[in-house]
């Protein structure tokens, strides 16, 4: 398999209400989905009903509806597209975490989980993070270069 991971800080990038996207990236976004080759991980969709979630918590249901009406299509459209974290997948996941907490760097489950779907289906980490993934040894490219 070959194509783009897209970690949940970029693909919250294309989400309803956010302003100073770079219209680059949102360009080459749709053109590398059209060739098939952009994926999420099941993590991305995890977080990203957290915070919808959260957002109804504290009163903000106008804004956790519009990202429920985003997300809902996404996912349809994105379906086969949207990798889980199996046990492959955890084992590799658990390893570069473990790395990158001895190299002094704790991203996080959320992150090494993403990392570790990356690096089991040979993937690059589309992300605005780049300290956290590159901590991970995985292929890892910016907002900013991903789209040149």
């Amino acid at each position: 398999m070959s194509g783009y991971l897209l970690d949940t800080d970029v693909l919250s990038l294309l989400s309803p209400g956010r302003v100073n996207v770079p219209e680059r990236f949102e360009v080459w976004v749709e053109a590398q989905e059209r060739e098939g080759q952009v994926y999420l991980s099941a993590i991305s969709i995890h977080e990203i009903e957290k915070g919808i979630r959260l957002l109804e918590a504290k009163g903000s249901v106008q804004k956790a509806r519009a990202l429920e009406a985003w997300l809902r299509p996404l996912v349809t459209r994105l379906g086969k597209f949207i990798l889980p974290v199996d046990a492959e997948v955890a084992r590799v996941s658990g390893a570069l975490e473990a790395k990158a907490i001895a190299e002094g760097v704790n991203p996080g489950a959320s992150d090494a989980m993403i990392a570790g779907t990356a690096a089991f289906h040979g993937l690059t980490v589309v992300t605005r993070n780049l300290r956290h993934f590159r901590a991970f040894g995985v292929p890892v490219t910016g907002v900013d270069d991903s789209n040149s």
